[in-house]
């Protein structure tokens, strides 16, 4: 490996971490809702870190975002879809 890539390599591991910690932090600074709203948006922003550069999704064209794009869109769409069922569902005393 050269010493760019290592270079690169070491800095996400250093963002990866930093996200953690900040994860970690929130969940004792911030109240409940705020802190899981924060953590979710931080783990998508690792998920997606580790996809581009550990996974080297970074050099693939956009044919492959197509195919992991468009069956998740037709997801989210479908769940919102669910959420009237999930609200308004009558609950058993």
């Amino acid at each position: 490996m050269s010493n760019a890539q290592t270079r690169q390599t070491l800095l996400i591991w250093y963002w990866l971490m930093a996200l953690v910690i900040l994860s970690v932090a929130a969940s004792y600074v911030l109240p409940k809702a705020e802190a899981l709203m924060l953590i979710f948006a931080v783990a998508l922003i690792k998920a997606l870190l580790v996809a581009r550069n550990y996974m080297h999704l970074k050099h693939e064209s956009a044919l492959i975002y197509a195919i992991v794009l468009v069956p998740l869109a037709f997801v989210i769409v479908f769940l919102i879809g669910m959420i009237p069922d999930f609200v308004y569902h009558p609950t058993k005393p």
